[in-house]
């Protein structure tokens, strides 16, 4: 297996600590999660082991969550691409949680979306989440901005000169007036 996205990435990214992991085996629909995993979306030592079909773990995400989180899905496997949303999951042992799940799409020999390895952080417990968070866009940001400079997308720089400005805005807790 081969990453379908294997350049670009920063390695000097930092992420908060990992609270669980799981593989999607895209083929066979079979999603495999570790105990934690199995705590945050509520499902049974059986089913993190042997693996759920994918619509079971989506059951635990929060209805208003859900169809942003299965578009993105959608969007991840097609363009064969890593995946990064914030999203609520609920379950009885943990409660309602928000947390930002985090994985990248690999492909078999022929090309085809086969295996989906991800992890997640669970931001509720972190008062600092939403921050980590904003401070990660905000490098990426300012990184597509650059590439889109360096490559003479005007336009496009300036668009994310905006979004850039906001997330620092949001980060030193202003919001601008619409």
């Amino acid at each position: 297996m081969t990453s379908a996205l294997e350049h670009g990435r920063n390695t000097h990214t930092r992420y908060p600590p990992i609270d669980g992991f799981w593989t999607w085996d895209i083929k066979r629909d079979r999603v495999y999660g570790d105990a934690n995993l199995s705590d945050y979306f509520g499902l049974t030592l059986d089913e993190f082991s042997h693996g759920a079909p994918l619509e079971r773990w989506m059951q635990s995400i929060d209805l208003d969550d859900r169809p942003r989180v299965r578009l993105a899905i959608r969007r991840a496997i097609e363009r064969k691409s890593g995946f990064r949303e914030v999203y609520r999951v609920r379950s009885e042992k943990m409660g309602l949680r928000k947390i930002l799940a985090v994985g990248q799409c690999y492909v078999d020999g022929v090309g085809e979306a086969a295996l989906y390895p991800g992890w997640f952080v669970d931001l509720t417990k972190d008062a600092a989440g939403e921050e980590q968070s904003l401070r990660e866009i905000h490098n990426h940001i300012g990184q597509a901005r650059d590439i889109a400079r360096s490559i003479g997308h005007d336009m496009l720089a300036y668009l994310l000169d905006n979004i850039e400005e906001e997330v620092e805005q949001r980060l030193h807790g202003r919001r601008r007036s619409s």
